[in-house]
């Protein structure tokens, strides 16, 4: 059985306007949660870098700048910052201030990250 085309415009209509509003519901959280991913990987990146061979210091510094962009988008700066110390100092804690322990802090942020990462277009 069809439905007359104005039956079926009006379905349509309603379900984007549904799809819409469900979207704009969970945007902020979902901007802020992104962008708390983001921070702590530009912050594992900018870690890496202290422990990272000269030949890939513009490879993993590159990744840190491109995570902490894309993060600045979605909250802005201050709020980027704020959540990049906060990850850089959980780090610290976690290998506790010794950069010979910097393998588990790899471990524990690494894969993430770069899948993150490659989520999102190249710069």
């Amino acid at each position: 059985m069809r439905l007359p085309m104005r039956l079926r415009l009006s379905a349509v209509a309603v379900l984007l306007t549904m799809s819409v509003a469900t979207s704009q519901a969970d945007e902020p959280a979902d901007r802020q949660t992104r962008a708390a991913q983001f921070a702590t990987c530009a912050a594992y990146y900018f870690n890496a870098v202290n422990v990272t061979p000269v030949t890939e210091y513009e490879a993993v510094y590159g990744r840190g700048e491109h995570a902490f962009n894309e993060a600045i988008k979605l909250v802005g700066r201050k709020h980027v910052d704020e959540l990049m110390a906060r990850s850089s100092s959980e780090m610290m804690k976690f290998m506790a201030s010794d950069w010979k322990n910097f393998p588990s802090v790899e471990k524990r942020y690494a894969a993430n990250c770069n899948v993150l990462m490659a989520s999102v277009p190249a710069q």
